[in-house]
């Protein structure tokens, strides 16, 4: 048999690679344009005729890159998710264990919310009819929950606050207060920034309330 024909050398994984990168470039700035379309019409303005409009290409080649108008608000959904992770991360990172880091990981992922309101309200809302995220989507929403509820055992070793802090009911609570002042932000004070809002300013106080329903034990 006649050998086979060699790749021409550095050529071999190049072009898939090229592609794979244009693909994922194309995906991403799909998602830019649904945003700015969302910003200006709402979560449930968009539609895959408006966003082919807005990349200027004809429907069925967006359809190649996302399949439904739910794939790309799930697409939409776990790029906020995890970015909202990772401002968790970076409050969390240089803070003391417990409740400064608890403290640390609020005001960081408030900060973000505020910074993002189109994507907070697709993550915190439920702005879009029939539209749930996907369990692969969520899931970095469950590693937040996990890296608080760590944070709050790691208070209550250090007497800081109450064991019952880091249960459900804890979780349920810190959860309220931390999303009820973020979504009367984004409701009633959307222009404010995070320092001077008239909601926002006031997160500082969710701890020390949070502290008096779970008391250290004594």
């Amino acid at each position: 048999m006649p050998p086979t024909a060699a790749a021409h050398p550095g050529t071999s994984n190049r072009e898939p690679d090229r592609r794979t990168r244009r693909r994922e470039q194309t995906r991403s700035e799909i998602l830019d344009h649904a945003l700015q379309i969302m910003a200006e019409d709402g979560a449930a303005g968009l539609t895959m005729a408006r966003l082919a409009r807005a990349m200027d290409i004809r429907p069925p080649s967006l359809y190649k890159y996302y399949p439904s108008l739910l794939a790309v608000y799930d697409a939409l959904f776990r790029r906020g998710q995890l970015a909202n992770l990772q401002a968790l991360r970076d409050g969390m990172r240089g803070a003391a264990p417990g409740l400064d880091a608890v403290a640390g990981a609020m005001e960081a992922t408030g900060r973000w919310a505020v910074a993002n309101p189109v994507l907070a309200q697709l993550l915190f809302w439920r702005p879009v009819p029939g539209y749930q995220p996907s369990a692969e989507t969520f899931a970095p929403a469950q590693q937040i929950i996990d890296l608080l509820r760590s944070a709050l055992a790691d208070a209550a070793a250090r007497g800081q606050i109450h064991p019952e802090a880091a249960t459900d009911a804890g979780m349920e609570l810190l959860s309220i207060m931390h999303f009820g002042i973020i979504s009367q932000h984004l409701a009633n004070d959307p222009d404010s920034d995070w320092d001077h809002g008239r909601y926002t300013r006031r997160h500082r106080e969710i701890l020390a309330l949070f502290i008096n329903a779970y008391p250290p034990r004594t």
